[in-house]
């Protein structure tokens, strides 16, 4: 028993020390990252058209992101799920790849997001120190699943949800609990690290009076599903602009697909709105502030961007774009449910984050650390609805499973899930089965509605 403990005790140790390692150098790096980025929009934003020079600058990232290095290509936080997942390392060109392609894209106006870049980084130099150290495999693993998990951290200001994304976000129904500690410490250490360095993070408590209402709970709901609605519009664009692109490639050439994404992009800058191009955060602020938003169709408009950018070459993150959705989504909705905008905005944001990524619990997290705990309760109903309406959606395709089709957990899978190969494509009927038995339990003497055989 006292070796046991003992063993715990040095494990613990271990770990708290790796993980804090890794917080750190992730901490600075994204620090780094965040400031050389800041000061690339800062100067950018002088340039009335900045976003005219996009079809060039899309076919200079493909250049040098797919025919440079072409073996270094764990660039996209999907592609590192994927190596995370399999338990293969991360090159160093990769992680340069990352850390600077993402800044072109976004600078010059494509619709991308900040955190991949922070995550894949993270990722890589977890995997990077791992090798130096000469961990085993198991090892090398968990030490990138704590640079995810501080990338995504000290990115957002989210030291909690963000280290749980890290470790959600790979397997759905399934978390790491073996390496929560140090994702944790990870995070935190990231988080304190970034702030110390002088990262301004935004935080929007909302000054909302709980309602418990049965009205206002129907409300949540209609909107979580809404929410969830949205999350699959915005999987199928992602899905059907790189068919799109795809064939253009194969019919033309790349310049000629990375013309064709460009010239899109401008036309929307140019005849709607540059706010749908780069980061957008104006747009997420100004609503989570409890302004109206500037067109009722300004997630369609963010969804068609974010997709035409990443399907055209463009390099980067999907969750900041994901936020501009779902606040602009909830925007949308506040006056058809009579609802205070930015409270269904942040709603929106954490749910549509739930539904595409398949990550509620960290989502509902989120929603305490940004927006305060009285939104809470609510967060998380739309969180799991979204999720659950999304059912084998992901943007991530290579997030794997870890419960079979009709949503129980499967012991088997569960204890074997280090080696399977099963991705997450396959939590079909799902919604259906347990909007079933919503109504079993509800209305008596359901007969009509007995399960599938």
């Amino acid at each position: 028993m006292w070796d046991s403990q003992r063993n715990n005790v040095l494990h613990i140790i271990k770990w708290f020390t790796l993980a804090t390692l890794v917080g750190v150098i992730v901490g600075v790096l994204d620090a780094a990252f965040l400031k050389l980025l800041d000061a690339a929009i800062s100067w950018r934003n002088n340039i009335s058209y900045f976003y005219v020079g996009l079809p060039l600058f899309l076919y200079l990232g493909v250049l040098l992101s797919r025919h440079t290095f072409r073996k270094d290509r764990d660039y996209t936080t999907d592609s590192v799920i994927n190596k995370i997942n399999s338990y293969r390392p991360i090159s160093f060109i990769s992680i340069t790849k990352a850390f600077f392609l993402s800044i072109l894209t976004m600078a010059t106006g494509g619709s991308a997001g900040k955190e991949a870049p922070c995550a894949d980084v993270g990722a890589g130099i977890s995997s990077t120190l791992a090798r130096l150290m000469r961990m085993n495999k198991e090892d090398q693993r968990k030490m990138m699943i704590c640079g995810v998990s501080a990338g995504f951290a000290g990115v957002f200001g989210v030291p909690i949800s963000g280290a749980l994304f890290g470790l959600e976000v790979l397997w759905v129904g399934h978390i790491f609990y073996e390496v929560m500690f140090a994702a944790l410490v990870a995070g935190m250490t990231a988080f304190q690290v970034t702030q110390y360095l002088g990262v301004n993070y935004i935080y929007h408590p909302i000054h909302f009076v709980p309602v418990f209402s049965e009205q206002f709970f129907l409300k949540v709901i209609i909107a979580g599903m809404i929410f969830g609605i949205i999350s699959i519009l915005f999987i199928e664009m992602m899905k059907f602009m790189r068919v799109v692109f795809r064939y253009i490639t194969l019919r033309t050439s790349v310049f000629m697909a990375c013309a064709v994404g460009g010239c899109l992009l401008i036309a929307v800058g140019y005849f709607i709105s540059p706010v749908y191009l780069g980061l957008g955060m104006s747009g997420i602020d100004n609503v989570l502030a409890g302004a109206t938003p500037d067109s009722p169709f300004g997630f369609l408009y963010k969804i068609i961007t974010t997709s035409i950018t990443f399907a055209a070459g463009g390099i980067g993150g999907v969750v900041t774009p994901i936020f501009f959705i779902g606040a602009q989504a909830g925007g949308m909705l506040a006056d058809f449910l009579v609802v205070d905008p930015a409270t269904l905005a942040a709603l929106g944001l954490v749910a549509v984050l739930a539904g595409t990524a398949n990550t509620p619990l960290s989502a509902s997290i989120m929603a305490i650390e940004l927006f305060g705990a009285e939104v809470a309760p609510y967060a998380t109903i739309a969180c799991v609805i979204s999720f659950l309406i999304t059912g084998q959606q992901s943007i991530y395709p290579s997030q794997r499973l870890a419960f079979d089709k009709s949503g129980q957990s499967s012991p088997a899978q569960s204890a074997a899930y280090a080696s399977a190969e099963k991705k997450i494509p396959t939590r079909k009927g799902l919604f259906k089965k347990t909007l079933k038995d919503m109504v079993k339990h509800l209305i008596p003497n359901t007969k009509n509605f007995e399960d599938d055989k």
